[in-house]
């Protein structure tokens, strides 16, 4: 699939718009560090549009959508507390302007947007690298009516790391708002 095939707009999100991504406390010795992000390493190829010469990182609209996109994923059927203590929902705000391939109307017509068929999907982001766009936008799979972005390089380095708040506090287990938001949105129990 490529960029002129399915010609999607072309946006802009602009500065200072705060975006969410549920990552590892600590780094792997494979992962890649970047601005606050830890990302798997290029090429591995395991997510939607992850491209093969570069690292990429997927943030949600809300801390709901990146618990719902992550960990609460509808064919889901518990998630572990001690998962939940080695991840932190880090805040990441854009500091310029960044632009977007716009795919949230496009799952209608084409659902290889939303589909399991990777390659498909990472091509068309690849496609949108070699036009010089730093990520792609895109309606949720798992929280209806949210949005989520796949941001290349280029992208990640028009952000900034705002916080990074712990699921399950230190001491007491306490989950998260958003932790509890989700796991009962999903019906998903927490298990020890």
């Amino acid at each position: 699939m490529k960029l002129e095939e399915l010609n999607p707009p072309i946006i802009e999100i602009p500065s200072h718009q705060t975006w969410y991504r549920i990552q590892r406390k600590t780094a792997r010795s494979n992962s890649v560090r970047l601005k606050g992000y830890l990302l798997a390493p290029s090429g591995a190829l395991a997510g939607r549009f992850d491209l093969d010469d570069e690292p990429t990182a997927y943030l949600g609209d809300s801390p709901e959508t990146v618990l719902y996109e992550s960990l609460f994923r509808r064919e889901v059927r518990s998630c572990s507390l001690d998962m939940l203590k080695e991840r932190v929902l880090v805040s990441f705000e854009t500091q310029a302007r960044v632009r977007l391939a716009d795919l949230r109307n496009l799952p209608e017509r084409y659902p290889v947007l939303q589909s399991m068929r990777y390659q498909t999907t990472q091509s068309f982001a690849s496609d949108c690298q070699h036009e010089n766009l730093n990520g792609i936008l895109y309606a949720s799979a798992q929280h209806p009516h949210h949005e989520c972005v796949c941001l290349f390089k280029s992208g990640i380095e028009k952000t900034k790391k705002s916080s990074s708040v712990l699921l399950v506090e230190s001491g007491t287990g306490q989950l998260h708002k958003a932790v509890i938001n989700a796991a009962h949105g999903s019906q998903i129990p927490v298990t020890p």
